[in-house]
C-alpha cells in the first residue's frame, strides 16, 4: 500500500482575527478527520497583524499535530507575493494556497488524499461563498470580457473544467516547478491587484494541462460587504486584467472579448466615479506598461 501524499498547505493572512480562528479551526478538524501524517503548514504572515493571526492559526491547529512555519512578511506586502512566498517554502508533492478569507471543510484533507490517486495537473475545489455559504461556485471559464465567472451549472461529479477558483488553488509538484521557472512564482510576480488566477488559467489552458473540479472537496470563501475600491487598486486592477489578455489572447474572439472587457471596464469605472473614473482609466494605461515592462525584464517576452 503506497504512503500518503505529501501535502503542503499554503495561507496567506493580513490579520483579521475572526477569520484566523475560522482558518485554524477548520485546519484542526480536518487535519483530525484525516489522521496521520499531518500535512505540512505553511503560513506568510504579512505585518504584526498578519503575524498575530498566523499565531492564533497555528494554535488553533497544533492540538491535531499541525506544526505551523511562520514566514513574517513586511507590512505591504500584497496577495501575489505573499503567496509566492509561501509556496516558494513548500515542500510537499502537492502545494494548495489559499487566500486569507478561505476556510475548510472537516473532510478537505481526507478528500485531497483520495484524489492525489486520480490524473489532474490543477485541482479545482467547491467553494461556497457569500453569507452562509448559499453560492456555490468553484468551476469556472473565461466569460465574454475573458475574467472569469463562474459555471452557470456547477458539476455534480468531479470532472474537468476549464478553470478553478483563485481563493484556493491546487496544484501538483512538476506543474508548480514549471510555473515556478516561468512567473517566478505560482502567481505572477508583476500582477498586483488582480489577474492573477485568470493568468494562471490561462496559462494552464495554453500548456494542456488537466483542471479537475471535485465537488465534495469543499471550502469556504468569506465575501465581506461590497465597499468602494481603493482608486490605486481599482487602477492597478483594470492594468493586470488588460496585461493577462496581452500575455495569452490568441484567437480572434479573444481579442474582440479583451476589447469588450475595456468597454465594461470603463463604463463602470466612470458611472461610479465620472470625471475621477475616467482618470483612473487612463492612467491604468501606464500601470499597465509597467507591468508589461517588469516581465519583459525578467523573461525577455511579454507572451506565455
Amino acid at each position: 500500500m503506497s504512503s500518503a501524499p505529501d501535502i503542503t498547505l499554503v495561507a496567506v493572512t493580513f490579520g483579521d482575527p475572526d477569520l484566523a480562528v475560522r482558518t485554524g479551526t477548520g485546519l484542526e478538524a480536518a487535519q483530525r478527520s484525516v489522521g496521520s501524517p499531518p500535512v505540512e503548514l505553511v503560513l506568510a504572515a504579512v505585518g504584526d497583524d498578519g503575524s498575530a493571526a498566523a499565531k492564533t492559526i497555528a494554535e488553533r491547529a497544533a492540538p491535531a499535530g499541525l506544526e505551523a512555519r511562520v514566514l513574517e512578511l513586511p507590512a505591504g506586502t500584497g496577495y501575489v507575493a505573499a503567496a509566492n512566498a509561501g509556496v516558494a517554502a513548500a515542500t510537499g508533492d502537492i502545494v494548495v494556497c489559499t487566500r486569507p478569507e478561505v476556510s475548510f471543510h472537516q473532510r478537505f484533507l481526507r478528500r485531497l488524499r483520495v484524489e492525489a490517486a486520480e490524473s489532474w495537473d490543477l485541482l479545482a475545489p467547491a467553494v461556497r461563498e457569500g453569507e452562509g455559504g448559499k453560492v456555490p461556485t468553484g468551476a469556472t471559464h473565461r466569460g465574454r470580457a475573458l475574467r472569469l465567472v463562474p459555471d452557470a451549472t456547477q458539476p455534480k461529479q468531479a470532472q474537468t473544467v476549464a478553470a478553478g477558483n483563485g481563493a484556493c488553488v491546487i496544484v501538483r509538484r512538476p506543474v508548480l516547478d514549471r510555473r515556478v521557472q516561468l512567473a517566478g512564482g505560482l502567481f505572477e510576480e508583476a500582477f498586483e491587484a488582480g489577474a492573477e488566477d485568470l493568468d494562471l488559467f490561462w496559462w494552464a489552458e495554453r500548456q494542456g494541462l488537466l483542471v479537475r473540479f471535485v465537488p465534495n472537496l469543499i471550502v469556504g470563501n468569506a465575501v465581506g460587504q461590497e465597499v468602494d475600491v481603493v482608486a490605486d487598486i481599482q487602477r492597478r486592477a483594470m492594468a493586470d486584467y488588460r496585461v493577462a489578455a496581452w500575455r495569452h489572447a490568441a484567437a480572434p474572439r479573444e481579442w474582440w472579448a479583451w476589447v469588450l472587457g475595456e468597454g465594461a471596464a470603463l463604463g463602470e469605472v466612470v458611472v461610479a466615479h465620472r470625471l475621477d473614473g475616467l482618470r483612473r482609466y487612463a492612467v491604468s494605461w501606464a500601470d499597465s506598461l509597467r507591468v508589461t515592462r517588469r516581465i519583459r525584464r525578467r523573461r525577455g517576452a511579454l507572451r506565455a
